[in-house]
């Protein structure tokens, strides 16, 4: 399932109901959502190995995707700033080291906790989304990417986001051949050979509208620089014998 990406203008801020927690999405324009409840930014391509032509599919092994987003430049053309500490997203090991596979509320298994990965909290939480079972075990309908046409701040402000498994960022505790992942297709959490070739979504910490733009900046230094020689003239009337 693809999505066509929203970019430009600032989303009007959207609210949807979280198993967590309420979650805030924001088109922060250049490609880039941010997430205030993680604080976290996103890019908007779910895609992008594939848009930016690193690869056909953009589907790819756990230690190219991490080799991948270790490399990623991404120019964010509003704040005109590039961008090169991008990651895989995080995983967080909830229970017992492994996978504490269940139904409900777990870090491994269906309908996980929306703290045990930043792409559990994205499809849970910020996009509403179930899994394919619910807490008993029992195959449910609407599973999956289900994008609410009435809700403007979720699935829509993303694009090219695949109804497939997505890698994230950890190894699992005591097989380093294998990483943990993340299933938009079925909302399932879990782990798997690192040889398998799945897709990867980039994230990087913080807001990117706290980066001041370059013209904002140099009219913030060029105050002060203005400022500095106000000072400096008021001080040479005042004690010409200083000056």
């Amino acid at each position: 399932m693809n999505f066509k990406p929203i970019y430009g203008a600032v989303a009007a801020l959207g609210m949807v109901a979280a198993p967590a927690a309420q979650a805030q999405l924001f088109d922060r324009g250049g490609g880039l959502i941010y997430d205030s409840v993680q604080n976290i930014t996103w890019l908007a391509d779910a895609n992008y190995a594939k848009t930016s032509g690193f690869d056909a599919e953009g589907k790819m092994s756990w230690q190219n995707a991490v080799a991948w987003v270790d490399g990623l430049i991404y120019s964010d053309s509003v704040h005109g700033v590039n961008y090169s500490d991008w990651r895989l997203p995080s995983f967080n090991d909830l229970g017992a080291a492994g996978c504490d596979y269940g139904y409900s509320n777990t870090d491994c298994g269906f309908n996980v906790s929306t703290a045990s990965s930043e792409l559990a909290h994205l499809f849970y939480g910020d996009f509403a989304n179930i899994g394919f079972v619910d807490s008993r075990g029992l195959q449910q309908p609407g599973y999956g990417l289900v994008d609410d046409p009435a809700t403007a701040a979720d699935e829509s402000l993303f694009g090219n986001i695949q109804s497939f498994s997505y890698w994230l960022g950890s190894s699992y505790p005591g097989d380093s051949s294998k990483a943990w992942y993340f299933s938009t297709a079925t909302g399932m959490q879990n782990y798997i050979s690192k040889g398998n070739n799945f897709y990867v979504w980039a994230v990087r910490d913080g807001d990117v509208a706290a980066v001041p733009d370059p013209a904002s900046y140099i009219l913030f230094l060029s105050g002060l620089a203005a400022m500095a020689g106000s000072i400096h003239r008021r001080k040479a009337a005042a004690f010409p014998a200083l000056a």
